[in-house]
């Protein structure tokens, strides 16, 4: 672990703390919270992808990952009230906010860790964060409220695929993208532990993992 990178983790970490902020300011002025939460997630992706190419190792994006799992955990048991734009108090039924940097500590854990293939620990992530920020911020124009309609899955995988550009080969990428957004539509509305926070994420990197062995057995 590289101390001179602290700054840059102190950095993401200051922007996310920004993210979830702003989510609060606009849940407290009666944004929905279905769309107040899509702040946290879009700052919390360009976070996710910065780690691939401000660290060398995995280990600082592991503290990063694992302490808002830790930090929004504690905040959900204690004082659900604070992060209230992304979850606790404002979505008292779900904990999609804790679900959320959980899986991609897992992803950083199985892609960059195990697999030694950074973007394929942060790829899946993307897909969470970008493209279920889309698909909610589609189906709130279109439907006017929280739903899993079709537009906002066609929504969700061209914004995949897009995010894909980033790995390579891009056809496994691809079919990571259909699996995400698969993922997303069938996982209903988080009510219950089976949440599209972790479940597009862990769908989509074993699905890529799994892929990848292909190739390099093939």
């Amino acid at each position: 672990m590289n101390i001179s990178e602290f700054p840059l983790v102190l950095l993401i970490a200051g922007a996310i703390m920004v993210g979830l902020y702003l989510s609060n300011l606009m849940y407290d002025y009666k944004v929905p919270q279905y769309i107040s939460r899509k702040i946290g997630h879009g700052v919390g992706g360009m976070g996710l992808l910065l780690l691939v190419y401000f660290f060398q190792e995995p280990w600082w994006p592991l503290v990063l990952t694992g302490g808002f799992t830790l930090l929004l955990g504690g905040a959900r048991l204690i004082r659900p009230n604070t992060f209230r734009g992304v979850g606790g108090t404002g979505r008292s039924h779900a904990l999609a906010e804790v679900w959320f940097p959980l899986a991609s500590t897992i992803s950083i854990l199985v892609g960059w860790v195990w697999l030694n293939n950074p973007k394929l620990a942060i790829v899946p992530c993307l897909y969470m964060a970008w493209g279920d920020m889309v698909t909610g911020l589609i189906r709130s124009k279109v439907y006017g409220r929280e739903v899993k309609g079709n537009w906002g899955s066609l929504g969700m995988l061209i914004t995949c695929l897009l995010v894909g550009a980033l790995f390579t080969p891009y056809w496994v990428a691809v079919v990571g993208a259909v699996v995400a957004t698969l993922a997303e539509k069938y996982s209903g509305l988080s009510r219950t532990w089976v949440d599209d926070n972790w479940t597009i994420i862990v769908s989509s990197l074993l699905m890529m993992s799994l892929l990848l062995e292909v190739v390099k057995n093939g």
